[in-house]
């Protein structure tokens, strides 16, 4: 597809551009710009960096207190997402108070129009940057003697990361939801600039004209906002030569349909290695895969500390994605299967049988045959399609299998029940049953709570529950988060916490 080949290049110059910046330089990128460049180079985003002559490469978050002093380094480059000031105050501020940099560039995905200033900033001050500019300047002054400092600030439009050639999504936006009241739709005002701002940004440089349609409140209103502003406007008034092109953008609440986000019953594999590998710190759409298997035979034993370092599922080979997001289970084990054995085809000292029954423990007996590799060259030159392969083994192998196949069966009695019999359903009360043993049968509480919300969203306004039934829920779920609050103060999660635990800790404190 030319639109598709038209976004890698979007996305090549992008990133490109801000390569020839990070020369000589200590870098600091914030979460949704890494994620985004983490899928832009297939999982390499510290070694692209690195070979475009960064310094060192720092974790740019505003809980951070952890910054070093960077050593023999006169050069800072920040790449940021973020619109809010307060973001740059507290982090920018804190990496120039604890280093002599002379010259500062920020890379931000925020244009100036969209950086939410307090009412108190003059107009004149929010245009080119020019308080943010002050302000890094007064920074960097505060801690050297030389008055001379370089502050460059840059717009670049980061918020895409390619999954695969027919998907990408929207890192910075990743909590950007449809409110369930539509009076708290100006709280996300911020966002949606920012949002309809790059997408202009994109469009622009697609020499795209979009014909926009929306579905729900929230994403008519975002619609609006993309219609109306004024650089789109222009854009497509100023639109010209036989190269413009035209493209639908339909903006859907998500609101409209919990059903699907919902739901466990999935046939796509990646759903399911999503919902049962530890993901990538601060990413919401990789994981991290357990190497060892590859290096845990007698000749790697001097490369132990290359197993501390995860796989991950993005690639610059996109047909690797393409395959877990459309091919049903069977298709993607025959699939890799044939793609372990064309490997061992390419090794001399190498052989494996045709399987008559492929399945996760086969696809790992076929793995286990590296260990016979003495050559770790011969590793690394396959590395991405064995992280694949390895995450599809360790997610169709994980304990929270079991738990999702239970979920799905729990979700196709709840789908008959409702379908028979409707209003006189006893739903609800088999529910209430199943908070209540929860533990039994190993059944977390957040898992049990999406369940849930597919119920009502599957029952919709037409199926009405029993008030009885309604109120032995709510009691149900009481104790149920009671229970798990009691539970986390006596033996407090040494590990990442869900969101869920995040919140109890919250009414528990």
């Amino acid at each position: 597809m030319e639109n598709v080949s038209d976004l890698e290049q979007f996305l090549a110059d992008t990133w490109h551009d801000i390569a020839h910046l990070v020369r000589e330089s200590a870098v600091y990128v914030d979460h949704a710009a890494t994620e985004c460049l983490h899928w832009h180079t297939g999982g390499r985003m510290y070694s692209f960096l690195k070979d475009a002559g960064a310094v060192s490469v720092y974790e740019l978050a505003m809980y951070n207190f952890r910054y070093v002093k960077v050593q023999n380094c006169k050069k800072a480059v920040i790449i940021s997402t973020s619109t809010n000031p307060a973001f740059y105050q507290r982090t920018v501020k804190m990496i120039m108070e604890k280093n002599a940099f002379d010259c500062c560039t920020i890379v931000t995905a925020a244009h100036p129009t969209v950086l939410s200033y307090e009412d108190t900033v003059p107009l004149e001050d929010r245009v080119d940057y020019i308080k943010l500019k002050r302000d890094v300047r007064s920074w960097m002054r505060s801690n050297q003697q030389s008055q001379d400092c370089l502050v460059t600030i840059l717009f670049r439009p980061i918020f895409i990361s390619p999954i695969d050639d027919g998907l990408f999504v929207t890192p910075p936006f990743a909590d950007l939801l449809s409110p369930l009241n539509s009076e708290l739709v100006k709280n996300s005002e911020c966002a949606v600039d920012h949002l309809v701002s790059l997408f202009n940004s994109l469009f622009t440089y697609l020499n795209m004209k979009e014909d926009i349609y929306s579905m729900g409140k929230f994403s008519e209103y975002v619609a609006e906002k993309l219609e109306m502003l004024p650089a789109a406007v222009n854009r497509r008034n100023n639109l010209a030569g036989a190269k413009k092109k035209g493209v639908s953008l339909i903006f859907v609440d998500r609101a409209l349909d919990l059903c699907t986000p919902t739901s466990n019953n999935t046939e796509s594999l990646l759903a399911k290695i999503l919902c049962t590998l530890p993901h990538l710190p601060h990413h919401c759409n990789d994981v991290a895969i357990n190497m060892s298997p590859l290096f845990c035979g007698s000749q790697f034993s001097s490369f132990k500390e290359l197993v501390e370092v995860p796989g991950c599922l993005a690639s610059n080979d996109k047909s690797l994605m393409n395959i877990l997001i459309t091919k049903k289970q069977k298709e993607v084990l025959i699939a890799m299967n044939k793609m372990l054995i064309d490997i061992f085809a390419t090794k001399e000292n190498l052989k494996s049988k045709l399987a008559t029954r492929i399945s996760a423990r086969s696809l790992e007996k076929l793995v286990n045959k590296f260990k016979d590799i003495d050559n770790l060259h011969a590793i690394t030159e396959s590395s991405k399609k064995l992280q694949v392969v390895l995450g599809i083994i360790q997610a169709l192998t994980s304990e929270k299998t079991s738990q999702l196949d239970l979920l799905i069966s729990l979700e196709k009695l709840v789908l008959q029940n409702i379908a028979v019999s409707r209003d006189s359903t006893s739903v609800l009360g088999q529910f209430s049953n199943i908070i209540r043993t929860r533990e039994k049968r190993g059944l977390d509480t957040d898992n049990i709570l999406a369940l849930l919300v597919h119920i009502y969203a599957l029952a919709g306004t037409e199926i009405q529950f029993s008030p009885q039934q309604e109120q032995q829920l709510k009691e149900a779920i009481a104790d149920a988060v009671f229970e798990d609050i009691a539970k986390l103060n006596e033996n407090p999660v040494s590990n990442k916490m869900s969101v869920y635990q995040q919140t109890l800790l919250l009414f528990g404190s």
